[in-house]
């Protein structure tokens, strides 16, 4: 990554503006989770090439939640009427660790570039303040967690080879508050 400018920074408090939400997820929030399934965007927790009802999806995922998944949040951002929800990240307690491992970041398929930076900047910049996390984005997401890291609430640390087989993952953790 080249260095960056004075004039390339990205201001946090500009970003953080407008009206961005977060929190765990809860039992009705299945049906957007539902709906993003039905548009193709659950892939990344392995739901792609599936063709469940709702019923057979709605147990599926509530076991991926409870057991893979134990810290999920769902993140909302600005609509023209009220907030809407805008993604889901999956998460789960490092082994012997005080950090959580980012397993998945899920995008609405309604939810625009905008929603997506907003959003995740306002969950990283919180999260950040009660736990460490640390994430693996694919080299067609890193540019996201890129303006998160000139935001200044993460940090790239490196590339790994195995978290995600097959692929080369830059690796990035938040930054302490």
């Amino acid at each position: 990554m080249k260095p960056l400018n004075k004039s390339d920074l990205w201001r946090l408090k500009r970003t953080l503006r407008r009206k961005v939400d977060y929190r765990p997820i809860e039992d009705s929030d299945v049906k957007y989770v539902w709906a993003a399934y039905k548009k193709g965007a659950m892939s990344p927790m392995g739901f792609e090439g599936t063709n469940l009802t709702a019923d057979e999806f709605k147990s599926k995922f509530e076991e991926i939640v409870v057991t893979r998944c134990p810290a999920t949040w769902v993140l909302f951002a600005n609509s023209k009427r009220e907030l809407r929800p805008v993604g889901v990240v999956f998460g789960a307690w490092a082994p012997n660790a005080a950090y959580i491992i980012v397993s998945g970041m899920c995008w609405f398929p309604w939810a625009s570039k905008r929603n997506i930076i907003e959003s995740v900047v306002n969950f990283l910049n919180g999260v950040r303040r009660e736990f460490m996390l640390m994430f693996y984005a694919l080299p067609e997401h890193k540019r996201t967690y890129e303006v998160c890291a000139m935001h200044g609430i993460v940090r790239r640390v490196g590339t790994s080879y195995t978290a995600i087989p097959g692929k080369a993952a830059a690796c990035f953790e938040t930054r302490a508050v």
